[in-house]
């Protein structure tokens, strides 16, 4: 036990001085912003919890970490503004063809948007988060645990909003996270992790799509190969996605990939792999984060990641005279560009410079 108080020593110290200090914590009810909550109580900060109702019943797990805290819990509902920005707009991108990404849409507008502006109507200072996210030198920064870049979907947040947040546990990787959580009595301590898509259950992406599109999603039309050959039937192009080789339907003597997905004319378009691979990818509504004008990126090497797990592929940006981004990959090509996905843009220290939406 005192190997591990040594540990985390630093998380666990009170000051007197944080008592004139209110942190309003974001609660999902799971062990990260429990354990966040628990943190910034030892260490004297005035706290409360606060939660969103968005789709589905909040977790109750988040109100009774805060009764066992003996703080505050407050419940927002944007159930029809979740709706409207998040839960449409997913929608609407799978029927474009494209392959979206709600967290960081729901990152904009609702958790670091409205969420924000409620906990400051309640009186906090600061709204702290259980994101692996750090702030260096005021800017947006990966956390230390490379197989958790949270930073990657909060990067089209509002720059003026980053004054506001915190992340008392960007600096740990989730097993310590669990095991601090467990020292600390965290009721949560061994929950499992939420699913990747909150609205969504888990294997029934299609069901969602039909049912929210009135079945527009599920409408047919060719698989075709580069030269315009069809090849075979496609049962709607939100259910393939850039690079995709199972559950095609089609048999040939060599793999095919989807490597284009045409609204335009509701075709599946394949071809062979070495045509998942390019050299560059244009990029839109960007948004800023550690610059202040778009032409201050126009010319820069930096590093860019092309999906959340995806690595730092070096590049330079573009600025184009539409404010939309060129991002020309310097060492190596890009494997399965996804159209409706995040480029996030950081410069050599992990710093999140911007991001944009892959078109």
């Amino acid at each position: 036990m005192n190997t591990i108080n040594n540990e985390f020593s630093k998380y666990l110290q009170y000051d007197e001085n944080n008592k004139s200090t209110t942190i309003a914590v974001a609660m999902s009810g799971g062990v990260d912003s429990s354990t966040v909550a628990y943190l910034l109580k030892k260490q004297g900060y005035n706290v409360f919890g606060v939660t969103m109702k968005t789709c589905k019943p909040e977790d109750s797990d988040a109100k009774k970490v805060c009764d066992d805290l003996g703080i505050p819990y407050y419940l927002l509902d944007v159930t029809k503004e979740f709706k409207e920005k998040v839960m449409d707009y997913f929608v609407d991108e799978y029927l474009k063809g494209k392959t979206p990404n709600p967290c960081m849409v729901c990152n904009k507008y609702i958790k670091l948007g409205l969420l924000i502006d409620f906990a400051r109507s309640k009186g906090a200072d600061f709204m702290a988060t259980g994101h692996y996210t750090q702030m260096k030198d005021g800017v947006l920064s990966m956390g230390d645990d490379a197989g958790k870049d949270q930073v990657y979907f909060l990067s089209q947040m509002k720059k003026d909003n980053l004054k506001y947040l915190k992340f008392p546990i960007g600096n740990l990787e989730k097993p310590k996270v669990r095991e601090l959580a467990q020292l600390l009595g965290v009721r949560v301590y061994a929950k499992k992790d939420s699913q990747e898509i909150c609205f969504v259950e888990d294997g029934k992406l299609k069901e969602f799509l039909m049912e929210m599109s009135n079945g527009k999603a599920g409408k047919p039309g060719n698989i075709i190969d580069v030269n315009g050959k069809v090849l075979g039937k496609h049962k709607g192009l939100s259910f393939y996605t850039i690079g995709q080789r199972k559950g095609l339907g089609i048999a040939l003597e060599s793999p095919l990939y989807v490597i284009e997905l045409d609204s335009k004319r509701n075709c599946v378009i394949v071809g062979p792999n070495e045509m998942l691979f390019k050299n560059s990818l244009i990029a839109e509504s960007v948004n800023l984060i550690s610059v202040d004008n778009i032409e201050d990126l126009n010319g820069i090497e930096c590093w860019a990641k092309t999906r959340s797990r995806d690595q730092l592929h070096k590049c330079k940006l573009e600025v184009l005279s539409s404010g939309n981004i060129k991002v020309n990959f310097i060492e190596n090509q890009v494997r399965a560009v996804t159209p409706g996905q995040g480029v996030v843009f950081y410069d050599e220290d992990h710093k999140v410079l911007g991001s944009g939406f892959i078109i």
